[in-house]
């Protein structure tokens, strides 16, 4: 994920846990998960993931 989107280390840790644990889910047929992140960049990268986000800038 680091590379592939050039993220910083937790960053890339932050996305790849939550496609993989999206992946477990819907292999499941648990609901998906909801990533949630403050970051724009990471959450472009998260929607390329096919995840969905929660950004907690959104609300007031």
């Amino acid at each position: 994920m680091a590379k592939l989107y050039a993220l910083r280390g937790y960053d890339a840790v932050q996305l790849a846990s939550g496609r993989e644990l999206n992946i477990l889910c819907l292999t499941n047929n648990l609901p998906v998960v909801n990533f949630v992140s403050a970051d724009n960049d990471l959450n472009q990268c998260a929607l390329s993931e096919g995840l969905v986000i929660e950004n907690p800038n959104n609300y007031p």
